[in-house]
């Protein structure tokens, strides 16, 4: 389409009835007005004028056509935002460079078993004992209705005989995971007799289903998802995504959950931003797909042994994409849906607000939770991990803080604490083998500038920042945790939209960790900026940081071979280091 047809489709849009399917409009006047949807706000301050056939927001200043409010609220380039704004008039798309998307038949055969399952879920004679089940578990039709649950009937070729009938091509239905060839060489139903959650992508397209018994069975999974297909890749997907992006983007958060009923209890409660991984742990491509939406994540997994280990891995994984992290902690080893489902949608809501921690804290209280302190292998163990966790802090008011409420619940003095924690950091100084290992403590001031040095490198060109990028991928883990959010920032967010460095345009975009270690690029690397920087020197730096992984290797395989999980064991290394040391001292001394 030319300047001039684009123009024309806009002027017939009807942006009231565009807007209205994304926002709540009241009409005043000539105008119509309500709550935006690109920030978190309770007063209207959103107008839509239909004679000018633009919106804006007088709180966070967007606004624009009809164009620019589908390509802001469905988060697409403008060919993708014309194509929709072209589908919404009953207008065909006459770009030549638009190509169809491949899929088109899998998500039409999807969307066709979704909805089969949705009305036999509401309609059938057979499915109360489902529905029961679902309100039981707080489920209203209205929820089933938003999240278009439905259920699979209790037969083994029913779906088959309802896609084949109307004409779709068995290699393609079972393409997408609804049939499997038996070995009597006939198609049945992979989904039987269980609630189905349709499981769509970004775009809102139906990619598969996560399916649940709702019938006690021991011989039976509790959950099946869809397996891998050419549409489906779960590492790739996250359930309530197309419901949750405007909100995300509105209030500036995303809530990760564990499951799916995790979701719908948020859902219920008003806290409409929340998702959650499918049948694995959450991974790379799914904190970069979150990371287009929001750089706030509040971890809300389960309060158990396992939610709070997958809870630490995924701060590790947020932090590394430069994302800001906070936790909720559920009491009682509950998940959100059993804490709904025991106090109500308003009291957990309450709770979950009030109790937003940030990962430091949540780390401290993990790590006490549950703790038999009377064991002294068990307190010494606790001691350490606590210890370690403070020497993290990069504030010293925030060091002395924990370090006083560590002693208040132990119940010693400040000081015969302090005078531990100084004793631990020095041995740890003199045998860090000895210690899990920390990015942070295995740095020195030349590694550091090292990896500064680097990221300057990718600041001077997308090429060379990806070319670096290939080369270092696998070694990230050996950067300080600004540098890490640094370099991620650069690569996988700013050279993802941009394919030149635009300094400013780069620092709107930075969290404060990584614009903290943008500052220190500039002091460490300031008088030399410009100076001493050429390919020789790069390629030599990527050396070094593989030196420092291989370095780190091997003392983690001489971790191992302590064999440092045993608490008598870490108590008497650090007991019989402590004791070489002052050794050592007492020698020099004499």
């Amino acid at each position: 389409m030319d300047r001039s047809e684009i123009n024309n489709l806009i002027e017939q849009t009807d942006i009231v009835s565009l807007v209205s399917k994304y926002v709540k409009l009241e009409k005043q006047g000539k105008n119509y007005k309500g709550c935006c949807p690109f920030h978190n706000e309770k007063t209207p301050s959103f107008i839509v004028s239909p004679e000018k056939h633009m919106f804006n927001c007088f709180g966070c200043h967007t606004g624009g056509n009809a164009l620019e409010f589908i390509k802001k609220i469905e988060n697409v380039e403008y060919p993708e935002a014309i194509r929709k704004l072209c589908e919404f008039n009953g207008v065909k798309y006459t770009n030549t460079n638009y190509k169809p998307d491949p899929n088109e038949k899998y998500y039409e055969i999807l969307d066709t078993a979704k909805t089969f399952y949705n009305k036999f879920l509401l309609n059938d004679v057979s499915s109360k004992d489902a529905l029961q089940y679902l309100k039981d578990r707080g489920i209203t039709e209205e929820i089933i209705n938003d999240f278009e649950i439905g259920l699979s009937p209790n037969s083994y070729d029913t779906i088959y005989k309802v896609l084949t009938d109307m004409n779709y091509l068995e290699l393609d239905i079972a393409d997408c995971g609804l049939v499997n060839l038996g070995s009597n060489n006939k198609y049945h139903d992979f989904f039987v007799n269980r609630i189905m959650f349709p499981i769509k992508n970004h775009k809102n397209n139906t990619l598969g289903f996560s399916a649940r018994i709702y019938v006690k069975d021991p011989n039976q999974p509790k959950y099946i998802n869809t397996q891998d297909t050419k549409v489906y890749n779960k590492s790739n997907v996250l359930f309530n995504l197309n419901l949750a992006k405007n909100v995300i983007t509105q209030k500036k958060r995303v809530i990760l959950h564990e499951g799916q009923m995790d979701v719908i209890a948020s859902y219920k409660s008003d806290l409409k931003e929340a998702v959650c991984a499918l049948g694995s742990a959450i991974g790379d491509s799914q904190a970069k797909l979150l990371s287009k939406y929001t750089k706030n994540i509040i971890i809300a997994l389960d309060g158990d042994k396992a939610g709070i280990d997958s809870s630490i891995k995924a701060i590790n994984l947020f932090k590394r994409h430069g994302f800001d992290v906070h936790l909720v902690l559920f009491p009682d080893k509950m998940d959100p849906d059993e804490y709904v489902l025991k106090y109500g949608a308003d009291k957990y809501k309450e709770f979950f607000e009030s109790n937003i921690i940030d990962d430091t804290e949540y780390l401290y209280r993990v790590t006490l939770l549950n703790k038999n302190l009377n064991d002294k292998n068990v307190l010494n163990k606790v001691k350490v991990d606590i210890f370690n966790l403070i020497s993290t802090l990069r504030s010293q008011i925030d060091e002395e803080r924990y370090l006083r409420r560590f002693s208040e619940f132990l119940n010693l003095s400040y000081e015969s604490v302090i005078n531990d924690y100084n004793k631990v950091r020095q041995v740890y100084q003199v045998q860090p083998e000895v210690k899990e290992i920390r990015r942070v403590d295995v740095k020195q001031n030349f590694n550091e500038e090292i990896e500064l040095r680097l990221i300057y490198y990718g600041m001077k060109s997308k090429k060379k920042a990806l070319y670096i990028d290939d080369k270092i991928r696998n070694d990230l883990d050996v950067f300080t945790p600004g540098s890490q959010t640094l370099w991620i920032s650069l690569v996988y967010s700013f050279y993802e939209e941009f394919d030149e460095f635009d300094e400013v345009k780069f620092l709107t975009r930075l969290n404060d960790v990584a614009f903290g270690q943008y500052k220190k690029l500039n002091e460490v690397l300031g008088k030399s900026l410009n100076k001493d920087f050429n390919d020789e020197d790069l390629e030599c730096c990527i050396e070094k940081i593989k030196d420092m992984k291989a370095e780190i290797r091997n003392m983690r395989l001489h971790e191992k071979n302590l064999n440092l999980s045993d608490d008598i064991e870490i108590s008497k290394n650090i007991n019989e280091m402590f004791k070489n040391k002052k050794n050592r001292e007492r020698k020099r001394n004499n």
